[in-house]
C-alpha cells in the first residue's frame, strides 16, 4: 500500500527516523506563502487519514500533511470551523491542527489523489474542488508531478497515456535523446513537448511499453507493431470506455523510438453536417451518397481527416435495407451494421483480393480503404458500373489531381468517366480558440496571400487567438475540415474521356468550382481560422491557382451572408 519510493523521500519518513523535528518537517512541506511541496508528502499519511472518510463529500478541503504523536497536521486553503475540526478529530481519534495552504496546492493535490484512486486510464477533465468548475491543467507541470509519484515504469506509461487522453492528443511520441526520453503529444495535429524522462529510466520505460503491448523485449534491432486494448474513465461513464492503442517501435540512434496512436472505441464521429461542408457542397455530397451506383473518391495526405469523413458517411447510409462491406488497412474503428475486413498481405488478402471477395457477398455499398494499384482501381470502377456505390481514397494534392492520378493507375478513361460521381479533397485546419479570440484586422500581406482586396471581405469578422491556458498558448483549439469538392457533370465526363487538364481547369472556372481557396477564404472571413493556418495546411498550388469568374462571386456571398 505504501509507495516505497515516495516514502524514502517523504518528510514523514525523515521525521519517523528522527533526522528532523516536527517543526522542520512542516517547514519543508509548507513554505511561508502556503505552497505545499507535494513530492515530499507520504501516501501512507493520506491513506491513514482518508480511510476514515469513505464519503469524501463530508470532508472539508484538507491535505493530510503529517501524522505525529497522535496528531494529524492538515493543510487547508479555507478557514475551518471549530465544529469541522472537532468532527475530524472524533472520526480519526486524534488531535487536529490546521495550516493555511494555497488554493493551487490543494487543487494539485486533489487532482493527484483523483488520478491515483483508479487503476484505469483516466481521461476525466480536472474540476476545481473549491469552485466546482472545470480547470485547464498545466499539462507539463501536472504530468511531471504525476510521473514523479508513479510506482513503476508501467505506472509512468499509464500516466503519460492518461495525460494524452485528457488533453485530446491523438498520438504519443517517446523519443530517446542524449538527455533522456522525450515525451511529446500530438494535439490538434501539432506535436508539443511535454516532459523529459531521466536518462537512467529511458530504456526501462520503452521495455515497459513493449511488455504492455506483448512485444519481443529482447529484440531492439527491428521495428515492431502491436495493439493494446484498455479501459479508460471519463467521469461520465463509471464502467469505463474501450480504448485501442496502436504501438509502433523503431530502432534509432540512442535506442528505440515508440509512437502510440490512441483510438477510442466509442463512436467519435459526428453527423455529416458537422464535417466542414458548406451548404452548397453538403447538398451535392448528400446527393452522391443517395446514388445506387458510382465512385466517390476522397483525397488528402495522412492526417487530413479522410477516415473520419468516410466513417461518418458510412454510418449515415448504413441502414437495415443495405449491405455495407469494407476492406481496410487497418480497421481503426468498429462500426455497427457494417462488415469490415482487414487487409493482410502476408496471407494474400490485398485490397484487390478483398474487393473481389466482397463482390461475392451481395454488397450494396463498398468502401475500399485505398486505391494503390491498377487491379484495385479497375475492380473498383467495374464494381461501380455494375450497381454498387463505392467509396475509396486516393493520395493527391487536390480534387482535380485525382483524375490524372486515376488515369495513370490504369483504368480505361471511358470507364472512369462513366463511374465517377465526384471527388472530395480535404485538409484539417486548427480553429481559433473561442476563449481568447479577438478581432484581427487583416494586413496587406494577408490579403495578398489570399488574392483578394479589401472590398472583397469583411475585416471586422476576422479573428485571431492571443493564447490562453485552454489552448496551451497557441491561440487554436480544435480542428475543422476545409473541403474542395469536384462534382462530375456531363461536360467533365467528356473532358475526362477526351479532354486535357487545361480544358478541365478552364471549365471549372466557368461553372464555379468549390476550390480549396474559396473554402479557405470563407472560413477566414467567418473568423473560424487564420491566414497563417491556411497557408500552413493547404498545398501551394491550391492557393495560387485562380478561378476568377466564380471566386469573386463566392467571396461576396460570404461577406453578404
Amino acid at each position: 500500500m505504501t509507495n516505497s519510493g515516495s516514502a524514502l523521500r517523504s518528510v514523514w519518513h525523515q521525521l519517523k527516523n528522527r533526522t528532523i523535528t516536527c517543526e522542520e518537517a512542516l517547514q519543508l512541506l509548507v513554505d511561508n506563502d502556503g505552497n505545499v511541496t507535494l513530492s515530499l508528502l507520504d501516501p501512507e499519511v493520506s491513506y491513514r487519514f482518508l480511510r476514515e472518510f469513505p464519503d469524501r463529500s463530508s470532508l472539508p478541503p484538507v491535505i493530510p500533511l503529517l501524522l505525529w504523536q497522535n496528531c494529524f497536521y492538515l493543510g487547508s486553503p479555507v478557514p475551518l470551523s471549530l465544529e469541522s475540526i472537532r468532527l475530524m478529530g472524533d472520526r480519526t481519534l486524534t488531535e487536529i491542527r490546521v495550516l493555511p495552504v494555497t488554493d493551487k496546492s490543494y487543487a494539485n493535490w486533489y487532482r493527484a489523489q483523483s488520478l491515483n484512486s483508479t487503476t484505469q486510464l483516466n481521461a476525466q477533465p480536472f474540476v476545481n474542488p473549491l469552485t466546482g468548475e472545470q480547470d485547464q491543467e498545466d499539462i507539463i507541470e501536472i504530468t511531471s508531478e504525476l510521473l514523479s509519484r508513479a510506482a513503476d515504469q508501467i505506472g509512468r506509461i499509464r500516466t503519460i497515456i492518461s495525460g494524452a487522453l485528457r488533453n485530446r492528443a491523438s498520438d504519443i511520441h517517446l523519443e530517446p535523446t542524449p538527455e533522456g526520453l522525450r515525451v511529446r503529444y500530438r494535439i490538434d495535429g501539432i506535436l508539443r513537448d511535454i516532459t523529459l524522462l531521466p536518462l537512467e529510466i529511458s530504456r526501462r520505460a520503452i521495455v515497459a511499453l513493449k511488455v504492455m503491448a506483448d512485444m519481443d523485449i529482447a529484440d531492439s534491432r527491428r521495428p515492431q507493431d502491436a495493439r493494446i486494448g484498455e479501459q479508460y474513465t471519463t467521469g461520465q461513464d463509471a464502467s469505463g470506455l474501450g480504448l485501442d492503442m496502436r504501438v509502433s517501435t523503431l530502432p534509432c540512434v540512442g535506442g528505440e523510438k515508440a509512437v502510440i496512436r490512441l483510438l477510442p472505441r466509442q463512436n467519435p464521429f459526428a453527423c455529416i453536417e458537422e464535417l466542414g461542408f458548406t451548404d452548397r457542397t453538403l447538398a451535392i455530397y448528400k446527393n452522391w451518397l443517395q446514388q445506387p451506383q458510382g465512385v466517390v473518391i476522397f483525397t488528402g495526405p495522412t492526417g487530413s481527416g479522410k477516415t473520419s469523413t468516410l466513417y461518418t458517411s458510412l454510418q449515415a447510409i448504413a441502414t437495415e435495407f443495405v449491405n455495407v462491406v469494407t476492406v481496410e488497412d487497418p480497421v481503426e474503428y468498429i462500426l455497427p451494421r457494417i462488415t469490415q475486413t482487414q487487409v493482410l498481405e502476408a496471407a494474400g488478402m490485398t485490397f484487390a483480393a478483398g474487393l473481389r471477395a466482397i463482390l461475392r457477398q451481395d454488397p450494396d455499398i463498398i468502401m475500399v480503404g485505398e486505391i494503390r494499384d491498377h487491379e484495385t482501381a479497375e475492380t473498383a470502377v467495374r464494381a461501380a458500373l455494375t450497381g454498387h456505390l463505392v467509396l475509396t481514397t486516393l493520395h493527391t494534392n487536390d480534387a482535380v489531381s485525382a483524375i490524372p492520378r486515376l488515369k495513370d493507375i490504369g483504368p480505361d478513361p471511358g470507364l472512369i468517366s462513366d463511374a465517377l460521381l465526384g471527388v472530395v479533397a480535404q485538409r484539417l485546419v486548427r480553429k481559433v480558440c473561442p476563449h481568447c479570440a479577438e478581432p484581427y484586422p487583416p494586413t496587406d500581406d494577408d490579403l495578398r496571400a489570399l488574392g483578394i482586396d479589401w472590398e472583397d471581405t469583411d475585416p471586422t469578422a476576422w479573428k485571431k487567438g492571443r493564447g490562453c491556458s485552454r489552448c496551451f498558448g497557441s491561440g487554436f483549439l480544435g480542428r475543422e475540415a476545409i473541403i474542395e469538392l469536384l462534382n462530375v457533370d456531363d461536360r467533365i465526363r467528356q473532358l475526362i474521356y477526351e479532354g486535357t487538364m487545361t480544358q478541365l481547369h478552364h471549365y471549372l472556372g466557368e461553372i464555379g468550382f468549390d476550390s480549396f481557396r474559396v473554402a479557405a477564404i470563407a472560413k477566414i472571413s467567418q473568423g473560424i481560422t487564420t491566414v497563417q493556418e491556411v497557408l500552413r495546411v493547404l498545398p501551394y498550388s491550391a492557393m495560387n491557382r485562380r478561378y476568377p469568374e466564380r471566386e469573386t462571386k463566392a467571396r461576396m456571398q460570404v461577406v453578404n451572408s
